[in-house]
C-alpha cells in the first residue's frame, strides 16, 4: 500500500520545491506589460466602382462565416408630420416583407434552409441591412441579400401584421416607466415636435400606407447614403470582386437622393424637477444636463469625469454612495451623449422607493458639488483610467466590431482614425481637467430631472427616516405633467 503512494507524493513533493519562487500572494504577481496598437482605417477601407464606401476584415482560415452589413444614412427624422413610424415599419418590412422576386414565405423558407439571417431595420438617424451566411453559400445568400436591399415588395399582409403588433405595443405603452419615461424626457429636452421625441400614434400608424415605405426606401437608396462592412472567411481581392458587381453596381433610382444632415432640436429647455403621476412602487428617475461633442477638445476629460462620477459601475462614486452605502437602489449610472449631429447630454437614470427619491436625489446632488468642488485624489483618478484604458482593447476584439466601427464612423462624419490616440488622450487627463470638466458641465441650475412614480409619496419624500419634500431637493421649479394617452400622446384628464 505504502508503495502505491510513493509516485504521487515524489511528485508532489516535487512540484512543491519547484515552485518554492512563486508568489504566494495575488498582489505578488507581476505580468508581461499589454502591448496593443489600435486598428488603423487605411488597413481596412476600399471603395466600391459606384463610389460607395467599404470596410473589409477577411480571414482566409477563420471560422467559416461571412457576415456584411450595409448602413443607410436615413431615419425617423424623415418621416412625415402625421406618419410617425414610418421609417421604423419600412425597417422591418424590407426583410419581412418578403422581394419582388422571392415572396415573404419563401424568402423564409430558404433563410432557415441555408442556416442564414437577413435582417433590417431603421431608427432615429439611420438604418442597416445585413446577413449572415456560410462561407459556401455567400453568392446566394449575397443575392437574396441584394434582393431585398434593393428590391422589397413591402407585402401587404405582412405590414398590416406589423402594424397591429406596433398598435398593441402602443396600447401598452405606459405600463412600462422605462418606456413612459424615455418619451417624456426627449420631449422634455428637445422639445414636442422634433424627431428625436416625436413617437408614433395610432393615427399615424394606420396612415401609413404600402406606397409610402415604397417611397421611402426609393428615396433613401443612393450610394451616397450607404457604408458597407464585411468580415468572415473571405479573401479580401475575392470580396471585392464580389461586391463591385453587386453593391457596386448600385445606381440611385429617379426619386434617390443623398439623405440631408439631421438638425439639432430647437425649442428652449426648461430645467425643472418634473413629476409623471403613475401608481407603481417604485420610481424611475431621470437626470440631464447640457454636454458636449466628442469632437469637443475637452472630451477626454469629460469621459474621465463621468466615469469617475457614474459611469464606471461598481467603482463610481454615484453607485457607492446611493447603492453600496445607503441601499436605495439596485443600480445607478450616467453617460455622456456623443453628439453625432449637435451637442450631446450628460444623462443618467435610477429607480427607488417612491418615498426615497427626494433623500436620493439629495445624495445624487451632493456628489456633484462635492466633484465640482474638491479635487478627486490622484488614487482615484489613476483607477479610474487604468480601467478605460484597459478595457480598451475589447471593443477591438472582434473584426465584424472593428469594420462595424469604422462604417459607422464614416457614417456620422467622424474624422478617420479618431479612435486611434485614445487611450493617450486618456492617460493624459489631469485632476485638475476633471474638476474643470466637472465645473463646467454639472452645473444643477441646469437640471431636467424626471420622476415617473406615485406623485403623492414622491413630493412628500421619506418623513419618518430622511425628511425633506422633493421640492426643496434643489433650486429648480416643480411641474406635474400628466400621463399621455399612449395610443394617441394625448395628455389625459
Amino acid at each position: 500500500m505504502a508503495r502505491a503512494f510513493a509516485l504521487p507524493l515524489a511528485l508532489l513533493l516535487g512540484g512543491t520545491l519547484l515552485g518554492q519562487d512563486r508568489p504566494v500572494r495575488p498582489e505578488q504577481l507581476t505580468f508581461k506589460p499589454l502591448v496593443f496598437a489600435a486598428p488603423r482605417v487605411e488597413a481596412f477601407q476600399a471603395r466600391l466602382k459606384n463610389g460607395i464606401p467599404v470596410y473589409l476584415a477577411g480571414d482566409p482560415k477563420g471560422v467559416p462565416f461571412v457576415r456584411l452589413s450595409v448602413r443607410i444614412r436615413g431615419g425617423a427624422y424623415l418621416d412625415p408630420q402625421g406618419k410617425e413610424g414610418l421609417a421604423a415599419l419600412a425597417g422591418s418590412q424590407m426583410r419581412n416583407g418578403g422581394t419582388a422576386a422571392t415572396p415573404a414565405g419563401a424568402l423564409d423558407e430558404r433563410l432557415e434552409f441555408l442556416a442564414g439571417d437577413i435582417g433590417s431595420s431603421f431608427g432615429d438617424t439611420s438604418g442597416t441591412v445585413e446577413m449572415e451566411f456560410l462561407a459556401k453559400d455567400l453568392k446566394e445568400g449575397l443575392g437574396l441579400f441584394m434582393e431585398v436591399l434593393t428590391r422589397p415588395a413591402f407585402a401587404q399582409e405582412r405590414l398590416d401584421q406589423a402594424r397591429q403588433g406596433l398598435l398593441q405595443e402602443l396600447a401598452a405603452r405606459n405600463d412600462d416607466v422605462r418606456v413612459l419615461g424615455r418619451g417624456e424626457l426627449a420631449r422634455l429636452l428637445n422639445g414636442e415636435h422634433h424627431f428625436s421625441a416625436a413617437q408614433p400614434t395610432g393615427d399615424s400608424l394606420k396612415a401609413i400606407t404600402r406606397d409610402d415605405l415604397a417611397a421611402f426606401h426609393a428615396r433613401v437608396l443612393h450610394p451616397a447614403n450607404l457604408v458597407v462592412s464585411v468580415s468572415g472567411r473571405f479573401e479580401r481581392k475575392a470580396m471585392l470582386e464580389l461586391l463591385n458587381g453587386t453593391l457596386g453596381a448600385l445606381k440611385p433610382g429617379p426619386s434617390a437622393q443623398p439623405s440631408p444632415r439631421p438638425q439639432g432640436p430647437e425649442a428652449a429647455r426648461k430645467p425643472g424637477l418634473y413629476v409623471v403621476d403613475k401608481d407603481v412602487p417604485q420610481s424611475l428617475v431621470s437626470f440631464a444636463l447640457p454636454g458636449l461633442r466628442r469632437s469637443d477638445p475637452d472630451w477626454h476629460a469629460a469621459v474621465v469625469m463621468n466615469a469617475v462620477l457614474g459611469g464606471s459601475g461598481f467603482t463610481s462614486r454615484l453607485m457607492k454612495k446611493i447603492r453600496s452605502d445607503e441601499g436605495l437602489t439596485y443600480g445607478i449610472s450616467t453617460g455622456l451623449g456623443e453628439g453625432a449631429y449637435w451637442r450631446g447630454d450628460w444623462s443618467g437614470s435610477f429607480q427607488t422607493k417612491n418615498r426615497s427619491v427626494a433623500y436620493a436625489l439629495r445624495l445624487m446632488l451632493a456628489e456633484l458639488e462635492r466633484i465640482r468642488t474638491a479635487p478627486v485624489t490622484s488614487d482615484e483618478l489613476a483607477v479610474i483610467k487604468d480601467s478605460i484604458i484597459q478595457a480598451y482593447p475589447g471593443r477591438w476584439a472582434v473584426r465584424r466590431n472593428v469594420v462595424g466601427t469604422f462604417a459607422s464612423e464614416h457614417l456620422v462624419g467622424w474624422p478617420d482614425n479618431w479612435w486611434a490616440d485614445y487611450r493617450e488622450r486618456i492617460q493624459a487627463v489631469t485632476v485638475a481637467d476633471v474638476q474643470r470638466m466637472a465645473r463646467k458641465l454639472l452645473d444643477p441650475r441646469g437640471l431636467v430631472i424626471l420622476v415617473v412614480g406615485k406623485a403623492a409619496e414622491v413630493e412628500a419624500g421619506d418623513a419618518k427616516d430622511h425628511p425633506g419634500l422633493l421640492k426643496d431637493v434643489a433650486p429648480l421649479p416643480l411641474t406635474r405633467l400628466p400621463l399621455r394617452d399612449p395610443l394617441t400622446l394625448k395628455p389625459m384628464p
